[in-house]
Parts: structure tokens; C-alpha cells; sequence
């Protein structure tokens, strides 16, 4: 039912009296909705993989155009974009990188992959770090610009 109590009033709605209230949910229900929710999220991880896999395209492209051109940094209307490289390890061998690690108590380097912030304290103090090889990863930043 709407009322209105005065004309420059916005018209309110209430429920009347002979409105079913919700049903009780039942454990199947709430199964069917998780059901659908899950099914839901499958849509939306594979657009979302989608997305991803044109996103990595076009950083690809404007990384080969912006080295092509010999820039380094790109905008557009609404953002900019800059490449950044740092020096990262690629381990050649491992044996001989954990070797070396455990002898010098340099753990600290590793987390599932070389810890690159440590590697690179190491080779300023050490010069090389057995097992390992500088490699320079270049990747592309993306900022707004307002």
C-alpha cells in the first residue's frame, strides 16, 4: 500500500497486513544456493582469466612498442605507464646455490624462489652468489593519472 502525507513528500510503501512473510529456509535450499553461487563464481574466475590473458597481451605489445621506440614511460587518456626493470637471481643450479647457503648461513635468501632483495645484498657484498646468475626482469606499470 503507498501513502502520502503531504505533496512534496516522497510516497512511502508499506507492506500490507496480508503479505507472506519468508519461508523458513531449509538446509537444501540454502545447498541449491550455495550451488548457484559457486557456479556463479566459476563464470565469473574464467572472466576474469579471460581479462587477464588480454591484459598480459597488450602489456606484452606495448612493452615491444615502448622498447621499439626506445621511451620508457606511455599515457593515455586516463593512465600512464612506465617500465621498471631490477636485477633478480635465475638459478642455474641449485645444488650448488643451497650448498653454498647452508655452509654460509645465508638462509635467509630463500622463500620458495631465491629471495631477490637478500640475492642482490649478497652479490654487493659477496660479488657472486654460487648457483645464480643476474637476470633483469623488466615489468609495466600502470597508474591513473588524475
Amino acid at each position: 500500500m503507498i501513502h502520502t502525507t503531504k505533496e512534496d513528500e516522497m510516497p512511502t510503501v508499506t507492506a500490507s497486513p496480508k503479505a507472506k512473510t519468508a519461508a523458513k529456509t531449509t538446509p537444501g535450499a540454502m545447498i541449491d544456493q550455495m550451488w548457484a553461487l559457486r557456479e556463479k563464481k566459476r563464470v565469473l574466475e574464467a572472466s576474469i582469466k579471460d581479462l587477464d590473458g588480454q591484459m598480459a597481451d597488450l602489456e606484452s605489445k606495448l612493452m615491444e612498442n615502448m622498447e621499439a621506440n626506445g621511451v620508457d614511460k606511455m599515457t593515455g587518456k586516463a593512465a600512464g605507464v612506465s617500465i621498471s626493470t631490477s636485477v633478480v637471481a635465475n638459478v642455474e643450479d641449485w645444488d650448488a646455490l643451497l650448498a653454498w647457503i647452508y655452509k654460509t648461513k645465508n638462509g635467509h635468501l630463500l622463500q620458495r624462489r631465491v629471495s631477490d632483495p637478500a640475492w642482490r645484498e649478497m652479490v654487493e657484498i659477496k660479488g657472486v652468489v654460487p648457483g645464480t646468475q643476474p637476470f633483469t626482469k623488466k615489468r609495466l606499470n600502470l597508474r591513473a593519472l588524475t
